[in-house]
């Protein structure tokens, strides 16, 4: 919805101002994002909490099925109130093991969405930079337009600031 706003908004100054008194120059955000060393950097980072926080859950599911078989073993034979307490320990251990998959899915998902917001202002000062230093008025998303001419696209040009 958001986008769609931003389209509109576009479009109507688009049409209110004369276009050939404004300098215009896209830029593929996507190309930008597949290309920058610096994402391919926090890609790997990510990967490594990733592993970790799995390692983790596989310990914990451990000790969850240490327990489940443990109830197996010596349920038939254990009095009620040890099969309720064994059932108990369980319970609580599977319950832990649900939070923590979730706490770790939530953090992971956090510095993600983090990375991702701190990479997009750094691609959006160096767009203004690049496009304050060449003279354009306005920088459109290539993905938002339908067609532009490839002399207008900067996108080669943010890639090699944000590599640099």
């Amino acid at each position: 919805m958001t986008k769609f706003r931003i389209f509109a908004v576009l479009f109507v100054l688009l049409m209110i101002t004369p276009v050939y008194a404004q300098k215009i120059a896209f830029v593929d955000v996507k190309k930008v994002w597949s290309e920058s060393k610096e994402v391919e950097k926090e890609r790997k980072k990510v990967e490594a909490l990733l592993k970790k926080s799995q390692d983790e859950l596989k310990a914990k599911e451990a000790e969850v099925i240490k327990i489940q078989e443990k109830i197996k073993r010596e349920a038939k034979m254990a009095t009620e109130e040890a099969q309720a307490m064994m059932l108990e320990e369980y319970q609580k251990k599977a319950l832990e093991l649900q939070k923590m998959a979730s706490q770790k899915e939530k953090e992971l998902a956090e510095k993600d969405a983090a990375a991702q917001e701190e990479f997009l202002g750094k691609v959006r000062k160096i767009v203004m930079k690049i496009a304050l230093t060449k003279g354009y008025d306005m920088v459109i998303p290539a993905e938002q337009t339908l067609y532009y001419n490839d002399k207008f696209d900067i996108t080669k040009d943010v890639i090699a600031e944000i590599n640099k």
